[in-house]
């Protein structure tokens, strides 16, 4: 499992004082950036072996106000020929409460050519090193 801090900033509050719905979409995407610089997997300087989002589904548990400090906690979930999943849970860190808990698809994708293509061979035993129980 890969951990991704992060600290509520003002800016991620909605007119209700707490964790605007929409914003959760960028704690999951910088969770995922940051795993896949740590793994050296999807580097942004190669356009032929990207990845691109298929789908994001969320489910909110609790809201969090300004200043929380939240773990995104990210692990691999089923692996497919050219898409793979990563499942979230977001948590407080103060109390461990659970805030949110979401699953992403990512289809490889040749940003060159606009197409998807196959997982990339080496990507594979990183990504099963991490994988949850599936």
């Amino acid at each position: 499992m890969f951990v991704h801090t992060l600290t509520v900033r003002f800016r991620d509050l909605d007119a209700l004082n707490h964790v605007n719905n929409s914003v959760y979409l960028t704690y999951l995407e910088e969770a995922r950036i940051a795993y896949m610089t740590d793994r050296q997997v999807n580097s942004l300087a190669v356009p032929e072996q990207g990845t691109i989002l298929a789908h994001c589904e969320i489910d909110y548990r609790r809201p969090a106000a300004l200043g929380d400090r939240l773990r995104v906690e990210l692990a691999v979930g089923v692996i497919r020929f050219s898409s793979f999943e990563f499942t979230y849970r977001v948590l407080r860190d103060r109390d461990n409460a659970l805030i949110a808990q979401a699953r992403t698809v990512q289809v490889c994708y040749n940003y060159r050519l606009g197409t998807p293509i196959r997982i990339p061979s080496a990507w594979i035993p990183v990504l099963q090193a991490d994988q949850a129980g599936v």
